[in-house]
């Protein structure tokens, strides 16, 4: 064995530490240790069980509840309620039929969606002699 040499190990520094009388830093590193492995411990318990899977599920259909539950709250706030029927005449387009048919509040674009909505047109091509149903709100 060699008498002398360079080499110092880290756990000599800790004693050192522990030695210079600041205690307070070491006992939390330590307790910091024992808490990692206690968590880690408990997660790999649970992970062997399954009870891992079942925690991550219950999460998951939790997340979902709450997603359905919130785009059932997220719809529109004024219900559109059929009111009255229009036969549209030769030269109406959606845009006059929507001027002379909404509330004075509202643009008239959004009418127009409103009356696509409640007569079942998915374009905005209309013919004379078309029905179609106003929406009132």
């Amino acid at each position: 064995m060699l008498k002398y040499s360079t080499y110092r190990s880290i756990y000599d520094e800790t004693r050192e530490v522990q030695s210079a009388g600041d205690d307070s830093v070491l006992e939390y590193v330590i307790r910091m240790k024992k808490s990692a492995a206690t968590l880690f411990g408990t997660l790999m318990s649970l992970f062997r069980r399954g009870q891992l899977v079942k925690l991550a599920m219950i999460l998951m259909l939790a997340v979902s509840g709450f997603t359905v539950v919130g785009n059932v709250f997220a719809g529109s706030v004024s219900s559109v309620m059929p009111a009255e029927r229009v036969v549209v005449e030769r030269g109406d387009s959606l845009w006059s039929i929507a001027l002379a048919h909404k509330p004075s509040d509202m643009r008239t674009v959004v009418y127009i969606e409103g009356i696509k909505k409640a007569s079942g047109l998915k374009g905005s091509d209309i013919q004379a002699g078309d029905v179609l149903t106003l929406p009132a709100y």
